[in-house]
Formats: C-alpha cells, structure tokens, sequence
C-alpha cells in the first residue's frame, strides 16, 4: 500500500534575543497599560451659605452683573493642580476638572452671592431683560492649595463700579474687598482640594455682599 505524500510546512523560524526582548517588554506595557487607575473628574461643590434675612418692607435690591471671576493662568488648565512649594507646582494623579475651572468657580462665586444679597438680582456676565446697575469684578491671585500645610491660600480683590446704564459717563469704581484668606482643606483629596475652593468663594462672597450693603448706594 502507498502511503499519501505529507506536505511538510517550514518550520518558524526561531525569535531572535532581540525579538524575544521586544515581545517581553510590550506584555509587561499591556499590562501596566491595564492596571492604571480610572481617571477621576472632579467638580466644585455647590455653595451652601446661609441666606441672610432681607427685610420684609425693603424695597428690591440693584441690580448686580458679575464679570468672569479672574484667577492665576497657570490654574488654567483641567489638571487639577496644587503649591508644592514656593517655586513649583504638583498635580493630583490622574485628576482632572470636569469643566473649565473659571467656569466653575464664577458660576459658585455667583450662586453665593445670591445667596448673602436675598432681595439683589445678581446676574452672571449679563442679566437678559434686566439692565444692570453695579458691574462687579473679582480677581483670585494666588488661588494655591498648600498641600503640605492642608490650607487653601488666596487673595481677593473685588471692586464695583457703577454701569453707563445706571451712570453716563466714566464708571465710578469702588473697592469692596482687598484681603487674604484661608480655608483648611479637611482632607489630603482632590474632594477636600475642591470642599477647600467652594468654602473660599462662599467667604469672599460674604465680604462683597456685606461691602456691597455698606459702600454702595445704587443710582435709581
């Protein structure tokens, strides 16, 4: 009996050191590449202060815009960052902002304010059928979390001044706020980094509101 004819295949050929070094190194990558950690998003908390009471016969507040809260450039970017020291700048790991930071931080500075100035309209950026009396600007610099000392450092400087609507002419600016403050972050976290800003904001907005109260005196 004849036995059929067996084609036989090349063998492959042998991986060279090199090769195998390459194969080697690209598994233990895939693997690394698996075990990162998920990307954290990380938003501000929402503002909380305590209404203060208006009084009941008090006629309705002015008008207030509030202009793009100002802070340092190099906050400016969605990695959350904090002061390692005087000179340098760290980053949370693998930590990001979940939308632009001034964004953010303009959007809780208003919320509060509302909140300390019951019976104002206080508007961000423009106020839609309203016209605004009062044009008011904060500037947040520095804006740093130390992390080393667990404390949220910042100086604010906030001013007013009066809207061509409410007086023609060169707008009359005064200052309400020139002053540092402080807030401990409670938490060594991104989550107390961001409990730490919101606590900032909701303190400076209480000083523009009580500066508002006593400096301003809107043209009606």
């Amino acid at each position: 009996m004849t036995l059929p004819l067996l084609r036989l295949l090349p063998a492959a050929p042998a991986l060279r050191p090199a090769g195998r070094a390459l194969l080697l190194a690209c598994a233990v990558l895939a693997g690394c590449a698996g075990t990162r950690p998920a990307a954290t998003l990380l938003t501000l908390p929402p503002a909380e202060l305590r209404p203060a009471e208006a009084p009941a016969a008090a006629a309705p507040g002015p008008v207030v815009s509030v202009r793009r809260v100002a802070i340092p450039e190099y906050l400016l970017t969605r990695k959350v960052r904090f002061r390692a020291n005087s000179s340098t700048l760290a980053e949370w790991p693998q930590t990001y902002w979940a939308e632009r930071i001034e964004v953010g931080v303009t959007r809780e500075f208003v919320s509060a304010l509302r909140q300390a100035l019951p019976g104002w309209t206080v508007c961000e950026a423009s106020c839609n059928d309203r016209v605004a009396e009062l044009a008011l600007q904060v500037d947040l610099a520095p804006l740093d979390l130390q992390r080393s000392a667990g404390m949220l450092q910042s100086h604010a400087r906030v001013s007013v001044s009066s809207t061509a609507a409410a007086a023609p002419g060169a707008p009359r600016v005064q200052q309400l706020v020139d002053r540092r403050f402080e807030q401990p972050s409670g938490a060594d976290t991104p989550q107390g980094h961001a409990q730490a800003l919101t606590d900032v904001l909701e303190a400076v907005a209480q000083a523009t509101a009580d500066g508002l109260r006593q400096r301003v005196t809107p043209v009606r």
